[in-house]
């Protein structure tokens, strides 16, 4: 390997996981697996997991809902979730991280945190149908 050197190298680290905070309900990997469906859907995540146990794996169902509660911290008022931070385990983790379910929860937290400045309430206390229905009439794919 002599004559091998080095041509390219990325600009800065990639990362893909970083710690995320306790919600009030944490996606499972049984979740992601069996394509879970909630009554407070807030986005949708379809894309494989593309680590799992060694290799990709694809879904047999359409994707798994993320439920508003692993938008909301459990111990921390005020503050919603979203991007790598959202409480749900490594596996479904690794789907939800992708640029269109990241878009889709970052888009249901801005409404999420719209309505709650809007109303003068902890995002903990909004009824979650009204996200829904923001997010609907912005044509947001819920699966309802």
């Amino acid at each position: 390997m002599e004559s091998v050197y080095l041509l390219q190298t990325a600009t800065g680290i990639g990362v893909r996981e970083t710690r995320r905070i306790l919600g009030e309900y944490t996606v499972t990997e049984q979740d992601a697996i069996k394509g879970a469906r909630f009554p407070d859907v807030i986005a949708i995540s379809s894309n494989p997991m593309p680590s799992y146990h060694g290799q990709r794996f694809f879904f047999e169902h359409e994707g798994f809902d993320i439920p508003y509660p692993s938008l909301v911290p459990q111990r921390i008022d005020g503050l919603l979730l979203t991007g790598r931070c959202i409480s749900c385990e490594q596996a479904p983790f690794q789907s939800a991280r992708s640029m269109a379910p990241a878009m889709a929860i970052g888009h249901a937290s801005g409404c999420a945190a719209a309505l709650a400045a809007k109303s003068n309430i902890s995002p903990r206390r909004l009824d979650v149908r009204q996200v829904q229905q923001l997010l609907l009439s912005q044509n947001a794919e819920l699966r309802m």
